[in-house]
């Protein structure tokens, strides 16, 4: 009597609580059943955002013609004159330029049709005086922005392709009053027909 009653008592909880365990198993599994595809569908649009952290931006890449201007003979080397090629062809109002390492301005067309840089000095915006044998834009010159955001001014020679070219610098200048733009004399400088490669018009024999 003794045996049979420890005998039971002993395997009732441990019936009890195996079916507790079994009952709790399922319920997990229920629920893991359930919330998994949600958790997996949230993953997956995390996943095809694209993050603007991580982002890398591609650097432009200079067209093939620029890698042959060195060994061009027709157009020689570049030799000392600066980097010429346009960032853009002709001048475009609201365009940025760059007044050498001193400050940076926008472009602006007159009501005569020529050309004119803005700047911010001493708290306003104030036209930027130009000065020299050439004026930007006008008569039989052309100007441009290099891919530095410099300006630059071409005047065609008696030979074709040739051009004598200026480069505007920024001189003088106060606290009140923004600098002067003087063009000064690069020499002659040559560009084939497309305007995307220059040389000093010397070739290689000579």
């Amino acid at each position: 009597m003794a045996t049979t009653n420890a005998s039971g008592t002993a395997v009732g909880p441990i019936g009890k609580h195996g079916r507790r365990t079994k009952i709790v198993a399922a319920v997990v599994l229920a629920f893991a059943a359930i919330v998994a595809p949600f958790a997996l569908h949230d993953l997956g649009g995390h996943a095809a955002r694209p993050s603007t952290a991580t982002r890398v931006s591609t650097p432009p890449v200079a067209p093939a013609a620029h890698e042959q201007v060195a060994t061009d003979p027709a157009l020689g080397p570049h030799g000392d004159l600066p980097a010429l090629l346009p960032s853009r062809s002709t001048l475009t109002p609201g365009a940025h330029v760059r007044l050498g390492n001193v400050t940076d301005g926008v472009l602006r067309r007159t009501p005569g049709g020529a050309w004119q840089v803005l700047v911010r000095w001493d708290g306003r915006l104030q036209p930027v005086p130009t000065r020299g044998p050439v004026q930007l834009a006008a008569g039989a010159a052309s100007s441009w922005i290099a891919g530095d955001g410099l300006l630059y001014t071409r005047v065609r020679t008696g030979t074709a392709g040739q051009f004598r070219v200026y480069a505007w610098d920024p001189h003088g200048g106060t606290a009140y009053t923004p600098p002067s733009l003087v063009a000064r004399s690069l020499g002659r400088a040559c560009f084939d027909a497309s305007f995307t490669a220059y040389g000093t018009c010397r070739t290689s024999s000579g």
